[in-house]
């Protein structure tokens, strides 16, 4: 199958450095509706994320300390820090706050915009049997579907020369935010830190019927920590 390139990005002003060093738990809703987007390949617009902060997270990377795994999460703000899960999933994290903290936003779904057929080849889907909902709803489909590897670990987030860089655009989309506890993780995981776009369909996981959002539990899912 030939892929036909995705476009250098969709219209929108580019988030610099700036945008993100705050708080993770003030960047992470501001992240909620934004576009997230890798040259070459796509993106989508945010509809849930997650902020882990520096101090009184036990679920964060940083909790403990500067390891060589966890350095990037230190600053400076505005890169990107990605890790593998289970051995299997690669995590995508953007670093936040000012450069000294530990602290970062994990990206939990987008909805995908056109064109999608990277993202749904990437996802093993090239022949679009699957519904769009499911490509990237979860942070394991994230990573996948825009074809991550430990080497973005690091990266400063940009246009990397027009070439293989990724962006966050504010396209002035305006949204409704809603707050959650986090999903699948069996210490902090109580904290009112996730952020979703309510009532989308592209989310990693639906509200239950009678229960909070966020609730209950959804195999082994835990992100950081």
């Amino acid at each position: 199958m030939t892929l036909r390139p995705a476009p250098t990005s969709p219209p929108g002003r580019v988030l610099d450095e700036g945008f993100f060093a705050r708080p993770s738990h003030v960047v992470a809703p501001a992240l909620i509706g934004k576009i997230l987007w890798r040259l070459g390949v796509g993106g989508g617009r945010l509809v849930e994320v997650e902020a882990y902060l520096p101090v009184g997270d036990p679920a964060c990377h940083a909790y403990r300390g500067v390891t060589p795994r966890n350095r990037v999460m230190f600053g400076p703000p505005g890169r990107v820090y990605v890790y593998v899960s289970y051995g299997l999933h690669i995590m995508l994290n953007l670093v936040c706050d000012r450069e000294g903290l530990g602290s970062a936003v994990l990206i939990r779904a987008f909805e995908p915009l056109e064109p999608t057929a990277a993202l749904r080849c990437n996802r093993g889907d090239a022949l679009g049997a699957r519904p769009l909902e499911i490509i990237a709803a979860g942070p394991g489909r994230v990573g996948q579907a825009l074809s991550l590897d430990l080497s973005w670990n690091g990266r400063e987030l940009g246009d990397g020369n027009g070439k293989e860089g990724m962006l966050v655009l504010d396209d002035g989309c305006s949204v409704t935010v809603e707050t959650t506890s986090r999903i699948g993780l069996s210490e902090g995981g109580e904290l009112q830190l996730r952020y979703i776009l309510p009532g989308s369909r592209f989310l990693s996981r639906a509200p239950r019927r009678g229960t909070p959002w966020g609730s209950g539990a959804r195999g082994k899912e835990r992100e950081q920590g």
